[in-house]
């Protein structure tokens, strides 16, 4: 009987260089380099501000300051806006009966607007920011109320709840927003006192923030209008531009990652017109333009450009 072909070994899923290659030791030697280099661009650069959660630093010289960027406020309002949001969640697109697990969840946030509610008139909110939230926690209450009592609630009765949150939502929203700005500009005001003209020239500022919440993000509008960056409103996402000074750090909420984007960001710019003429080449991907030409062979079709407020997609 003739043999079959022989079988080749599949191959392997492990493309990483083993840790005693050469060109791994080579590649750990560059990185150890660039960091060297990036910490000792960030101890030159003028003073650097981060907003991470709560709080705003002020790197300056050999000083590290610490001030508030909101006050408990912000998260009072925030907290009773996410009420509505909660129970829309949890009681639309119901199929069946409400499982055990759901009707507990319900019960215990029952509880808890009963809690809030009964502490709301010594938190002090003006007379019409706490009209405002008993006014959202009540009606948050009754249908609450009233799923449970049966086996949820009808898709009508949900999006009347719903839409009727929608104008107290967003007042509570502007009131959180005038919270951090106002508390922001307090503290950089404060510590502008104290800069020179040359170092107010220098001033950079990295925002901490989620993915999703990045475009119109409060302290990148607030900073990006201070600093004298372009600035969109609500619709900005803090494209990177040449000697861009408000950058958004999505990587991490910690003050040290923070502040290290600033200095590579800052790197990046003098190797990538070094190297390549482009002071911005760096902030994407070294493949991105070769991996376009190679997919535009491939497929046969050029990539589009973003849209604008001038294209069909947009009107």
């Amino acid at each position: 009987m003739a043999e079959g072909p022989a079988q080749s070994a599949p191959p392997s899923t492990d493309a990483a260089l083993e840790p005693s290659d050469p060109l791994s030791a080579l590649n750990m030697a560059f990185r150890e380099a660039y960091a060297a280099r990036r910490d000792a661009v960030l101890a030159s650069m003028g003073p650097v501000i981060a907003q991470i959660d709560d709080q705003l630093i002020l790197r300056r010289g050999g000083q590290r300051l610490v001030g508030p960027a909101r006050t408990r406020r912000y998260h009072e309002l925030k907290v009773v806006t996410h009420v509505p949001l909660a129970l829309h969640v949890l009681l639309s697109g119901r199929r069946g009966p409400m499982d055990a697990a759901t009707r507990e969840r319900l019960a215990g946030i029952r509880r808890l607007i009963t809690s809030a509610l009964e502490g709301l008139e010594r938190r002090g909110f003006t007379q019409e920011q706490s009209t405002r939230q008993r006014r959202i926690l009540e009606a948050s209450a009754a249908i609450l109320e009233q799923a449970l009592a049966g086996d949820g609630v009808s898709a009508e009765a949900l999006s009347a709840y719903t839409r009727a949150q929608v104008p107290d939502i967003l007042r509570n929203a502007e009131d959180a927003a005038r919270d951090q700005i106002e508390t922001m500009h307090a503290t950089i005001e404060a510590w502008k006192q104290q800069m020179t003209p040359e170092e107010l020239d220098r001033l950079r500022a990295v925002v901490a923030v989620s993915h999703t919440a990045r475009p119109g993000n409060v302290a990148l509008q607030y900073f990006s209008v201070t600093l004298g960056e372009t600035w969109e409103g609500r619709f900005d996402q803090e494209d990177l531009q040449p000697g861009k000074r408000v950058l958004a750090s999505e990587t991490s909420f910690d003050e040290a990652a923070a502040f290290s984007l600033l200095a590579t960001h800052v790197l990046d710019a003098s190797v990538g017109t070094r190297f390549f003429g482009e002071e911005i080449r760096l902030e994407r991907d070294l493949l991105a333009d070769a991996a376009e030409r190679i997919l535009a062979r491939m497929f046969h079709k050029e990539p589009e450009p973003p849209a604008t407020p001038d294209t069909p997609a947009n009107r």
